[in-house]
C-alpha cells in the first residue's frame, strides 16, 4: 500500500503559462501561502512569476518543497494571535538565499544552509529567486527534543557539521521517497527527521528575542490552548477562562485585545471547527445543528448567521461543497492531490 500521506500540488494558475498573467498567478499564490504568512514582492507586481510546491505529511510533520521567484515573507503579531499556529518551520536552502531581518541585525542563510523559525514568533525575512524545503512540525512534537525549545527563532545549523550533513542529506533523500512510503514508513520516517533536527539544532548557536515579548507570547498561547481544548463547553466564556486559568478578566482582556477580544477568538476557533467538520466526509451524515452544537455553539439561528459572515457562504453550501470536494478526491485518489492552502489551515 503506498502512503498517500498526502501530495499536496498548488493550483495549476501557479504555473507559468501563456494564458495567466503574472500577476494573477500572484495573486493566486498569496492567497494560497497568506493562510499563515503575508506576502508581497520587493518592488510592486511582478513583471513575471512561477511557484511550484510539493508537499507530503507525514503523521503531523508536513514536508513540502518550494520553487518560486524573489517575494517577501512576513509574519506579523496580528496573524500570529489570530491563528495561533504553535509549530516550528526548519528550511534547508536548495538554491537561492533568505534574508531574515531582526532587532539584532539582519540574518543571511546562503544555498546550502538551515534555518529555524518559531511560527510564534514575528518573522521578517526576504527570499531570492529560491528552491526549498520545508519541515513544519508542531511545537508539542519538537519542543521536548530540544534544549532551547524557546529560542529557535533563527537558529541555524552549521551545512558542513557532521550532524548538519546527516540532517541536510536525509531530508533530501525523503523528499525524493514521500511518495513511495506506505503509512507505517512514513511513521518512523517522521520520527527519525525529528531526531535529526533536534541532533542538529541542539547544537546550533541560538539567540533569546526580546524577553517581555516572549513572555506575552508565551502567555497567549497558553490561555488559546486552553480554550481549544474547551471549545465544546458551550459555557467557555470569558469568566469562566479566566477562572481557570487563574488570571483576572482585567488581564484576559488585555491580553486578547490586539487581535479583537477573547469573545471573537473563541467564535473564530469554534466557526473553524464547524468549517472543517462540514467539508470532512465522515461528518457528512450528521445534522448541521449537530456540529454546531458539538462545538459549543447552541444557536442554530446565531450560527448560520455567523457562518455566512465569516465565510461568504451558508453552512449548507459550504456542506454541498464539501460533499463535491470529497467525491472528486475519491475519483482522484491515485495522485492524492490537495489545495497548499488547506494542509496550512488545518494547522492551526
Amino acid at each position: 500500500m503506498k502512503a498517500r500521506i498526502g501530495r499536496a500540488k498548488v493550483p495549476a494558475s501557479f504555473f507559468t503559462t501563456s494564458t495567466v498573467k503574472p500577476h494573477e498567478q500572484f495573486a493566486a499564490w498569496r492567497e494560497s501561502i497568506g493562510v499563515f504568512l503575508d506576502v508581497r514582492v520587493k518592488d510592486g507586481e511582478p513583471p513575471s512569476f512561477n511557484a511550484n510546491v510539493e508537499g507530503y505529511l507525514l503523521e503531523d510533520v508536513f514536508l513540502s518543497r518550494c520553487k518560486a521567484g524573489a517575494q517577501k515573507f512576513d509574519r506579523p503579531a496580528l496573524k500570529i494571535a489570530r491563528d495561533s499556529i504553535d509549530h516550528y518551520m526548519i528550511q534547508l536552502v536548495l538554491d537561492g538565499r533568505i534574508e531574515m531581518y531582526r532587532p539584532s541585525g539582519q540574518l543571511v542563510v546562503p544555498t546550502g544552509g538551515l534555518v529555524a523559525f518559531d511560527l510564534a514568533e514575528v518573522m521578517d525575512t526576504f527570499n531570492s529567486d529560491f528552491d526549498l524545503i520545508s519541515i513544519i512540525v508542531p511545537r508539542r512534537r519538537l519542543a521536548p527534543m530540544l534544549a532551547e525549545p524557546d529560542s529557535q527563532q533563527g537558529a541555524r545549523v552549521d551545512p558542513q557539521s557532521g550532524s548538519g550533513k546527516l540532517l541536510a542529506n536525509y531530508v533530501v533523500t525523503l523528499f525524493s521517497v514521500a511518495p513511495t512510503l506506505t503509512p507505517a514508513e512514513a511513521s518512523l520516517a517522521a520520527r527519525s527527521l525529528l531526531d535529526l533536527v533536534a541532533l542538529a539544532f541542539n547544537g546550533a548557536a541560538l539567540k533569546i528575542g526580546d524577553l517581555p515579548e516572549l513572555v506575552r507570547q508565551a502567555e497567549l498561547l497558553r490561555v488559546q490552548t486552553y480554550i481549544k481544548e474547551r471549545l465544546a463547553d458551550p459555557r467557555l466564556e470569558p469568566a469562566t477562562i479566566a477562572d481557570g486559568i487563574a488570571m483576572s478578566r482585567a488581564q484576559l482582556y488585555r491580553l486578547f485585545a490586539p487581535i479583537g477580544g477573547v469573545a471573537e477568538y473563541i467564535r473564530e476557533q469554534r466557526l473553524r471547527r464547524c468549517l472543517t467538520d462540514l467539508l470532512t466526509a465522515k461528518h457528512a451524515h450528521r445534522q448541521i445543528a449537530a456540529i454546531a452544537y458539538s462545538w459549543g455553539i447552541t444557536d442554530p439561528i446565531y450560527f448560520a448567521k455567523a457562518f455566512k459572515q465569516r465565510y461568504g457562504r451558508s453552512p449548507s453550501e459550504v456542506r454541498e461543497a464539501g460533499l463535491v470536494l470529497n467525491e472528486r478526491s475519491k475519483n482522484a485518489a491515485s495522485s492524492g492531490d490537495r489545495l497548499y492552502e488547506e494542509w496550512i489551515a488545518s494547522l492551526a
